[in-house]
């Protein structure tokens, strides 16, 4: 294992080296909003964003950049070191899709797909963000609802969702959940793929991450996606633990567990 709190930010990148479209999962610390999701959904992990921006590896973690769903709807664009680098605030875990479609040695198709995901999200960040207050009213209008959807669910209420049309963009809603624009950024992106190259449009069952998700899912079902979802999708790999400023590979949910679990 490499900690973190040494300072070393080109060694530990070396050891885990991110890829574009890698999915970042956050336990954050001391958050009651954090403490609800988990307690909601029944996982170590209450936040997800995405690699969108790889750098140069002489920056180590500096040049990674990330595009974030918060909590009050918007979308930004941040390093990945402020998340890798507060173990005092956050646990992180990396997961990728190593589906061998997305891997299987054709350069040119898989810098397509990671190129179509990764514009997928950065086309929905808001650089132009509005006054704080408005993000505040937001962000408790959003949580209101998340916990509306997870109490509902628990007491099996028959709920019709809304039929959204494919060309609502999350930015849009107040109510998608992080994981949900994870999900939203495979599924439009591996589905432009297909579109333009030709491809096999079966790949695009295995970018469905959220277990409601139909075969054709919808906008709601795939917006409604959680951290709990990507978390225990068997297509996307666990790769790394970052835990206490200690850095972890992984290969398996089970080892996941034994290095969450452990003092």
């Amino acid at each position: 294992m490499i900690n973190f709190n040494t300072g070393v930010m080109r060694d530990n990148y070396k050891v885990c080296r991110l890829q574009a479209a890698d999915v970042l999962l956050v336990h954050t610390k001391r958050s009651i909003w954090g403490w609800l999701i988990r307690f909601g959904t029944h996982c170590y992990w209450n936040h997800a964003l995405m690699v969108c921006f790889t750098g140069d590896a002489a920056q180590g973690y500096h040049g990674v950049l990330v595009v974030d769903a918060k909590t009050s709807g918007s979308i930004v664009m941040r390093r990945a070191s402020q998340y890798l680098n507060n173990s005092h605030k956050y646990d992180v875990a990396v997961k990728r899709l190593e589906t061998d479609w997305f891997r299987d040695g054709n350069q040119a198709l898989d810098a397509d797909f990671r190129s179509h995901i990764c514009n997928t999200a950065v086309n929905e960040v808001d650089f132009n963000l509005g006054m704080r207050s408005m993000e505040y009213i937001d962000q408790i209008i959003r949580q209101l609802t998340v916990i509306f959807r997870f109490v509902r669910r628990k007491i099996g209420h028959i709920y019709t969702p809304p039929k959204l049309p494919w060309t609502i963009r999350p930015i849009e809603l107040k109510a998608f959940t992080c994981g949900g624009f994870v999900q939203w950024c495979f599924y439009k992106g591996v589905s432009r793929v297909i579109a333009e190259k030709e491809t096999d449009a079966s790949c695009l069952k295995e970018v469905i991450f959220n277990p409601k998700a139909k075969k054709e899912p919808t906008p709601f079902e795939l917006l409604n996606t959680t951290p709990a979802d990507l978390a225990n999708s068997e297509t996307l790999a666990w790769k790394y633990i970052v835990k206490d400023g200690m850095v972890q590979e992984v290969s398996s949910s089970k080892e996941v567990t034994l290095a969450t679990t452990s003092a």
